[in-house]
């Protein structure tokens, strides 16, 4: 497996997720313009519920086919029975337990709302398990195909019934269908005939068991806020609360999980090579700093004109959210790569210790924020944990591979600093924009550019003072320049 290799897996899964988030941020402008917060908060009411029943049903059984050194079709057979056995506790869970939820959350319209919720993650997990077996060998397409599918029909459906609907049944029906086009598409692109059989389930679960204890734990980790936020305070706020998740992780967690999800495979070719295993992931995890923080804090500093042009004024509510979401998401994208490492070194285990610790400092941090300070508090307190779970992470890494907390943090000192001075000079330039009356398009359409001057300007500076050492850029330079010769626009590397 070479970087080239793992940079074009990245690269096609990033293409796909650079045009389906931009579908996805546009859908989501059209819709907070045609339905309101109480919408979207009932909307994500199921949905959280619907995150936290997949999670903690979720076997890992992708990943278990991914890393197993052979795969016979009773192994996959075997995958698809289990995963069918999910389904129907899925949509089983849930039209038992509708009534009953609806009646917790005071509600009676999101009764029908959670039956139709937990049919639509029924279809998502009978997939083909044939397209977790393609991505073994770096062949994303069957993957990026069905994405694809799932999100543009989906955003498309929902549109569509938003306009005659006019209510929170667009997106409800409209993920729905969209999730069933894409689970049949699954067996279209790769021809499969499932038969019932658990003959390998030991040998599947053996790998997925502290996967999915790490799952129980970490959707309660970030999925709680949503579910308290839903029991204690009006829809409407968790609604703007929503919004403010999905938009602040677009350009962090989005930008960078094409990346992340092109690792598991990587390093799970690179077992036994501990020296190998730390130089990849000190140049993975700096690459997706240079990406993450960059566009995470970039969002912080244009949140407000940015919502004031795509959302309306009824969203403004939204805005101080999402000027800490994001730089949350961004700073919980340094360690991403902890993940893939583990699975691929088969440290489950230590995996699940480490969200349990996390689970353990995010919810005092959030419960005492909630109940200070309101909606406000909450998101502080979720930023706060984020950064100290950073060196929670950074001893995980250290334990699995043995790399010092202290390289793992010096692998991003260049990309700080460019961040810092971009923090700097756009508000500077954004208070003489607001002395003259500038409005929020012209705000944008300045403030924008500078910071990706300010920033790529600091980071080049520093890169060449450092001597242009390697490292996230000069592997990022190192690539496009291959890209650029190979296609005949440089004529020389």
């Amino acid at each position: 497996m070479t970087k080239a290799s793992v940079a074009r897996g990245a690269m096609a899964l990033g293409i796909t997720r650079i045009a389906t988030n931009l579908a996805n941020l546009i859908a989501l402008v059209v819709l907070a313009r045609l339905l309101t917060p109480q919408d979207f908060g009932l909307v994500a009411i199921c949905t959280t519920v619907l995150g936290i029943l997949t999670t903690i049903t979720e076997l890992s059984l992708g990943s278990a086919l991914i890393q197993r050194a052979e795969v016979s079709r009773d192994h996959i057979d075997t995958a698809w029975t289990l995963s069918f056995l999910r389904a129907l506790v899925i949509a089983v869970g849930f039209a038992l337990t509708a009534l009953p939820l609806s009646w917790l959350y005071g509600d009676a319209r999101l009764a029908p709302l959670f039956v139709v919720t937990g049919a639509t993650g029924a279809l998502g997990s009978l997939s083909s398990p044939f397209i977790a077996m393609r991505t073994r060998t770096m062949s994303f397409r069957p993957m990026i195909a069905m994405q694809v599918v799932q999100k543009l029909s989906g955003l498309g459906i929902s549109i569509a019934l938003a306009l005659w609907l006019q209510n929170y049944w667009a997106i409800i029906v409209g993920t729905a269908i969209g999730t069933a086009l894409s689970t049949v598409m699954s067996y279209i692109i790769i021809p499969y005939l499932p038969h019932f059989t658990l003959a390998r389930s030991r040998d599947l679960l053996g790998f997925s068991s502290w996967l999915f204890l790490g799952q129980v734990v970490n959707v309660l980790n970030w999925r709680f806020d949503q579910l308290i936020i839903g029991l204690f305070l009006p829809p409407s706020h968790l609604g703007a609360y929503s919004m403010a998740d999905n938009i602040s992780a677009i350009p962090s967690r989005e930008t960078t999980t094409p990346l992340v999800q092109a690792l598991f495979p990587s390093f799970a070719r690179m077992q036994g090579d501990k020296a190998r295993l730390r130089a990849a992931y000190l140049t993975a995890e700096g690459t997706v700093g240079l990406i993450a923080l960059p566009v995470g804090f970039g969002l912080m500093l244009l949140a407000e004109p940015l919502v004031q042009v795509t959302l309306g004024a009824k969203w403004m509510m939204a805005v101080p959210l999402i000027k800490v979401i994001s730089c949350s998401y961004a700073v919980q994208t340094l360690v991403t790569g902890s993940r893939p490492l583990a699975m691929a070194q088969g440290a489950t285990r230590a995996l699940f210790l480490r969200d349990v610790g996390g689970l353990a400092l995010r919810v005092p941090f959030v419960i005492v924020g909630l109940m200070g300070w309101g909606i406000t508090g909450l998101v502080w307190g979720r930023l706060l944990s984020s950064v100290i779970g950073l060196f929670i992470t950074a001893g995980l890494v250290r334990t699995i591979i043995g790399l010092p907390i202290s390289e793992q943090v010096w692998a991003h000192r260049r990309t700080v600093v460019a961040v810092a001075v971009m923090t700097v000079l756009v508000p500077l330039a954004d208070h003489e924009l607001l002395r003259f009356g500038a409005g929020p398009v012209l705000r944008i359409g300045l403030l924008a550019p500078l910071g990706a001057v300010s920033f790529f300007g600091s980071l080049h500076v520093l890169w060449r003072a450092s001597g242009r050492c390697a490292g996230a850029e000069s592997e990022l330079l190192g690539l496009a320049r291959a890209a650029l010769s190979k296609r005949g626009v440089l004529s020389k590397v």
